[in-house]
């Protein structure tokens, strides 16, 4: 009787060992962040929340919120603007399914890949500047700009990861019902009014679902950003995670580092609670 009772303890053993395997490196970080742990200096040294006073104290921690904030929040509207619209011209489009096939080609783009190619075509004499010359413009300098650098590399996100986005919206659209739109019409509900007043209230849990993968990638983006510009020009796109790769493995100062990402990690957590308790309350409302 008593191998039967523990049974069910036997049993969850090898999650709670997964559980244990993931949460060790995690914590050890966590640890580290309190910590004046430098790979020169040997073992670590608990200095309390200095590293986190340091970060919030300077301008360049601040500046690194506000930068992995803005590309966020940039990002995940234009992806979700196009995505939509998208969506919607291939679902009512006559070739929707050959244009659906040339959309997600730039996912199937490894983004260190994606990112080498756009930094070379948006380099000062590349073919980006030489085309809008040859139409009358004025080329720019786009990553090598400290106006332009940021906005550049959300160029390159918004075109590697708005056909993830085209992909989930086109899903939600056809789960609608038909005759919701049917019924609009007979009401006298045009396409706007349907769109905003039934279509996006049936898609809104798939919506929820694309910001929080979109959001939490964009906010933790680091390969893109280190690809086309390392963090320049000066810090113009010096990112949370960008600064965490700095302080850790340029300068190894392994404790301010641990301080940053500590930090995304909040931010992170946040974005995701804040949309799980929206989504909560709207299925009980």
């Amino acid at each position: 009787m008593k191998h039967k009772a523990s049974l069910p303890y036997l049993l969850v053993l090898p999650g709670l060992a997964v559980l244990v395997a993931i949460m060790y490196p995690f914590l050890t970080g966590v640890a580290w962040s309190f910590t004046s742990y430098r790979l020169s200096r040997g073992a670590p040294e608990i200095n309390g929340g200095k590293n986190f006073l340091v970060l919030f104290s300077s301008g360049d921690g601040w500046h690194a919120i506000l930068v992995t904030l803005l590309y966020a929040v940039g990002v995940v509207a234009v992806e979700l603007t196009l995505g939509i619209l998208i969506a919607l011209a291939l679902n009512h489009g006559r070739y929707g399914s050959v244009f659906r096939i040339i959309v997600v080609l730039p996912l199937l783009m490894p983004p260190v890949i994606a990112a080498l190619m756009w930094k070379v075509m948006l380099t000062e004499n590349g073919v980006t500047n030489w085309l809008i010359e040859a139409l009358g413009g004025t080329g720019s300098l786009w990553f090598n700009g400290p106006d332009t650098a940021l906005l550049s590399v959300m160029l390159v996100d918004v075109w590697l990861y708005t056909p993830f986005v085209v992909l989930l919206m086109q899903a939600a659209l056809k789960s609608v019902p038909p005759e919701l739109r049917e019924a609009s019409a007979v009401d006298g509900a045009g396409n706007v009014r349907h769109f905003f007043a039934i279509t996006v209230p049936m898609i809104t849990p798939v919506l929820v679902v694309v910001v929080a993968f979109r959001g939490i990638d964009s906010l933790k983006m680091f390969d893109v950003i280190y690809t086309t510009t390392k963090g320049g020009p000066v810090d113009a796109t010096t990112n949370l995670h960008v600064l965490a790769y700095l302080d850790g493995i340029r300068n190894l100062n392994f404790g301010a580092s641990m301080a940053a990402l500590v930090v995304l990690w909040a931010i992170c957590y946040a974005l995701s609670f804040l949309l799980l308790k929206a989504r909560r309350k709207e299925i009980s409302a």
